[in-house]
């Protein structure tokens, strides 16, 4: 009889269970029932799925033997592990199915790794979090705002342009690490050249921060170096399917480099807001003619929805502008390196962009561009356009669906992990001839009218696109604005040399090398 019950216990135990979780359950079956009947991206194991892909090749290699197999495989194809299945993407119509309305704002796993650094920044967090950090930051951006860092823009231009003529012309050298410090240089608006010696380029953040921040000392030295290194380690366990699992990670080598550069990026972002919110003043923050008369740096617009709106605490801040260091100088800095060396291997296209800035701007160096000279280099926009189109510099995005997606190859279940390889999709042959050529005609009005809007979406597209593209686009047009009058472009890499990889954002593995000779 006690057996009986036991048993009769047991039962029920688990009938009641099966009825609580009947939903997920059903969730569950018809989410794989659908996976299956969408296209496979290639062979796979029975037992491992596709993750022979990711153990099989070293990091570097893992971006070049990936671009072949994911471009053999269907538009939409998915990926099949023990731990998690993917689903890539390269069909503008599915990728507006899927980023173009507000149902898929969330991201996927993957953006779980940037956790611990950024939180719930405005690239990590998630729906109604999301929503109200984007309303909070957007007044940073304003087109008001930006008119005034064009002249920070300019003068951080002539200063890498000093440096370029002092220590690098007639030579080959690797333009990156003197990219990523013009960059890092705009973001901080206090930029001093000093003729006589090294030129420095980071003494400070006050354009993101508000306040001054010296990079050159052993503390921001150490602040550079961790973002370098985290970034570095979670491409590594972007590419180690084991450690997507957060316990493995945590046990594993990689988590005491993430603790230790976690504790140097924390520390220095919490010290400047406790320096800044010891003398700040709240403002008005409405958007009316007195805003055109100053700009409210990131760091302030942020302190202010602390202390007037009580929006937002010193953990949010401090994330924010984590995301806004993160972002707002490694991509920019990838764009200006490939289009610095596609100027000086197309030199046809450098001549006549160079011919556009002369009779804009003409030829005498003193004449600095405004935001309305800037705005009227349509081919120099073009050219930067074609380059991010060949490299974007996210040359992959990831999002999880919040409902089913019918698509032409399948529905696209709720709750999966999605990858859009805007690489591959920019380098479609089906969406643009001869892809891999160097071509800024096609952003031309009448070549791109018939061509699916999110074809072309280097800074992503719908409601959760990149918040600084225009402040993007500025920086980048003013510095070839003044490096192109200064300087003739002279090829050492080519694309045929580059070795690309891709950590969190896509690079190249030994650098990119142009020649500087003066323009005479």
């Amino acid at each position: 009889m006690s057996l009986y019950l036991f048993s009769l216990s047991i039962f029920a135990f688990i009938y009641l269970l099966i009825y609580i979780n009947w939903q997920k359950i059903t969730g569950y079956i018809r989410r794989h029932k659908l996976l299956w009947m969408l296209p496979t991206a290639g062979d796979y194991h029975f037992l491992f799925g596709h993750l022979f892909i990711f153990w099989r090749y070293p990091p570097e290699e893992i971006f070049t033997r990936l671009r072949p197999w994911i471009r053999a495989t269907a538009p939409v194809s998915v990926v099949f592990t023990p731990i998690v299945h993917i689903i890539n993407v390269t069909e503008p119509e599915v990728v507006e199915s899927l980023i173009g309305k507000m149902k898929n704002l969330n991201k996927n796993f993957l953006y779980t790794f940037l956790h611990r650094w950024l939180g719930d920044g405005l690239l990590t967090s998630k729906g109604p979090m999301w929503q109200k950090r984007r309303k909070i930051l957007t007044p940073a951006f304003h087109f008001s705002i930006l008119l005034q860092f064009v002249d920070v823009f300019n003068r951080e231009t002539k200063n890498f342009n000093n440096l370029i003529e002092r220590q690098y012309l007639n030579q080959p050298i690797d333009v990156m690490p003197i990219i990523s410090d013009f960059t890092l240089a705009t973001m901080s608006g206090k930029f001093k050249d000093d003729s006589n010696s090294q030129c420095k380029l980071l003494n400070g953040l006050e354009t993101s921060m508000g306040t001054k921040v010296n990079l050159l000392t052993k503390t921001g030295l150490k602040y550079k170096s961790a973002i370098q290194e985290l970034g570095n380690m979670i491409m590594k366990r972007s590419t180690t399917p084991w450690l997507w699992w957060q316990k493995l990670f945590d046990l594993s080598p990689l988590r005491k480099i993430e603790k230790k550069d976690l504790e140097v990026l924390h520390n220095f972002t919490t010290n400047i807001i406790v320096e800044k919110s010891r003398n700040f003043k709240t403002f008005d923050d409405h958007f009316d003619e007195s805003v055109t008369k100053r700009k409210y740096p990131l760091m302030d617009i942020l302190l202010n929805a602390k202390f007037r709106h009580k929006g937002i605490d010193d953990t949010a801040i401090r994330n924010e502008v984590d995301t806004f260091m993160f972002e707002g100088h490694d991509t920019v800095a990838t764009c200006l390196g490939f289009t610095t060396m596609l100027f000086a291997v197309h030199s046809d296209f450098q001549r006549e962009v160079y011919q556009e800035i002369v009779n804009i701007l003409g030829t005498d160096l003193a004449n600095k561009p405004t935001y309305a000279n800037l705005q009227e280099m349509s081919l120099l926009e073009r050219c930067i356009k074609e380059s991010l189109r060949l490299y974007p510099p996210v040359p992959v995005m990831g999002r999880k669906t919040n409902d089913e997606i019918s698509t032409k190859f399948g529905v696209i279940p709720k709750d999966v992990n999605v990858f859009i390889h805007l690489y591959d999709m920019h380098r479609n042959p089906d969406l643009w001839l001869n892809p891999d050529k160097f071509d800024p005609s096609r952003h031309l009005p009448e070549n791109s009218q018939n061509r699916h809007t999110y074809a072309y979406i280097p800074f992503s597209a719908g409601p959760r696109n990149c918040i600084g593209q225009r402040f993007a686009m500025l920086e980048i047009k003013a510095f070839f604005c003044g490096l192109l009058r200064k300087f003739v472009l002279e090829p050492v890499d080519t694309p045929e040399t580059l070795s690309l990889i891709q950590e969190i954002i896509l690079r190249s593995q030994n650098g990119i090398r142009v020649k500087f000779t003066l323009r005479q």
